[in-house]
């Protein structure tokens, strides 16, 4: 429909051998790319001086963590 606003696709990105000095250029990037829906950031040392950046949504957050299975209530499976 015209008059509905279209969300672009949004999946997590890994920008993978980054050196230390671009780690800030890089997240930026990324959360001018993805904007107030940036829920986490990661970043991990790889071998010798090389950095991984990974940027996830509030989305996919959620869709990873996986909330559709309830979650026990107290006293259940005790005696």
């Amino acid at each position: 429909m015209p008059d509905e606003e279209q969300k672009p696709a949004v999946t997590t990105e890994n920008v993978e051998g980054i050196p230390l000095y671009l780690i800030p250029k890089a997240i930026a990037d990324q959360i001018k790319k993805k904007g107030t829906a940036v829920f986490q950031i990661l970043v991990e040392r790889k071998f010798h001086h090389s950095y991984t950046v990974k940027v996830e949504t509030f989305d996919e957050h959620a869709k990873r963590v996986n909330p559709e299975e309830p979650s026990p209530e107290e006293g259940d499976g005790h005696g």
